[in-house]
């Protein structure tokens, strides 16, 4: 990979993972990414895919679905897909991945991942807070609670 593109990667907001298409070896990522999974170096130096999928299916609500989903999407070289997973510890990512060609072949695979847990919620929050009763007690001259 060659020098701009390792700066365009880390400088991207998202988190980013390419993926050699022959060989399923990691090829490219960057910090962001590293963060959001919380990998260690001993992942990232392994550059294992494999290795990867199964530390980041540990931190998700359904990891089988996002194995199979993945498995699917690697039978399926040409397929882009454009979703979210829900991690364990409440955070929501969005996912997009799609395959990436040099001289229409099939070379590799991006994968880009963004946070959204504050967007979801600020979503939800006026439909959260129309579903609740409000209470504001008052206290009496008596200091009890009315």
């Amino acid at each position: 990979m060659n020098y701009l593109r390792k700066r365009n990667i880390q400088s991207n907001t998202n988190g980013i993972l390419v993926v050699d298409s022959n060989n399923r070896r990691i090829v490219g990522l960057n910090r962001k990414f590293v963060e959001m999974w919380g990998f260690s170096s001993y992942i990232v130096n392994s550059q294992d895919e494999n290795l990867a999928l199964e530390f980041a299916a540990l931190k998700l609500k359904n990891p089988f679905k996002f194995l199979t989903e993945v498995q699917e999407i690697y039978t399926n070289i040409e397929l882009e897909i454009h979703d979210t997973i829900k991690l364990k510890d409440g955070r929501i990512f969005e996912r997009h991945s799609l395959p990436q060609h040099l001289e229409s072949k099939n070379v590799a695979r991006l994968w880009m991942f963004r946070d959204i847990t504050d967007e979801k919620c600020l979503k939800n929050l006026p439909e959260v807070l129309s579903n609740k009763i409000l209470y504001f007690p008052s206290i009496d001259s008596n200091k009890k609670v009315k």
